[in-house]
């Protein structure tokens, strides 16, 4: 019975996965995906829609960042990343301590190691991209909402059609939770704008959401003692 739960739990990763992989795909080359994503979330949250749309970018911030670090906690040993960091650290000091000495007898050692170092790599690297994968099934959706609310809201207000003319695309019961000042923001020396208005190189939904993910993720990360 034990080892049906085993495997039922790995095929279920490797399930997860697969799909927060084809989610990052979708998105970034599938507009009509990313639009039918969006949809699909705002079926789940529509209860937010109500709130100002900065207060929805800090709660949908906040549950992420306790789902990934929540990810990060149980898929990630990291007592096992430690040991192979330090021995990685270890291999790169001794071949750039015989590199200047020219030292071709522990050039020769270390090269013979080179197999067993590549494999050690290539474990940390499923190590850390394991957990990435699983937030993607979340945080993708999420994103792809936020997305779609932010711009089908400036073409409401706007009447620009920057981003597709969504509003054609999108169904009335969906336009409808759109109200223009739920999607204004006072921003320092800028005054009201519009989520969608640039801050830097970003809109300044998406810095919020950046500033609030980091904000809150180290947070979140210390109260639960990611990586301890």
């Amino acid at each position: 019975m034990k080892a049906v739960i085993s495997r039922f739990i790995m095929v279920l990763g490797a399930f997860i996965m697969v799909l927060g992989a084809l989610f990052f795909i979708g998105i970034l080359f599938s507009r009509e995906f990313r639009l039918e994503l969006g949809q699909i979330v705002e079926s789940v949250l529509f209860f937010l829609s109500p709130y100002p749309f900065h207060v929805v970018i800090l709660i949908m911030s906040i549950l992420t960042g306790i789902y990934s670090n929540l990810i990060q906690k149980f898929t990630i040993d990291y007592k096992r990343m430690k040991e192979i960091q330090k021995i990685l650290r270890e291999y790169q000091k001794e071949y750039i301590e015989a590199t200047k000495q020219n030292n071709k007898f522990k050039l020769k050692q270390l090269e013979q190691k080179k197999n067993e170092i590549q494999q050690i790599q290539s474990e940390m690297m499923s190590m850390q991209f394991k957990p990435m994968f699983y937030t993607f099934v979340v945080t993708i959706p999420i994103f792809a909402w936020l997305w779609e609310k932010a711009s089908a809201s400036y073409e409401l207000v706007t009447g620009a059609t920057n981003y597709g003319n969504l509003t054609s695309e999108l169904p009335e019961v969906f336009l409808q939770t759109l109200k223009p000042e739920l999607y204004t923001v006072v921003a320092p020396f800028a005054g009201q704008i519009h989520v969608v208005t640039p801050v830097l190189i970003f809109p300044w939904w998406l810095f919020w959401y950046l500033l609030c993910s980091i904000t809150f993720g180290q947070i979140i990360k210390k109260v639960l003692r990611v990586g301890v």
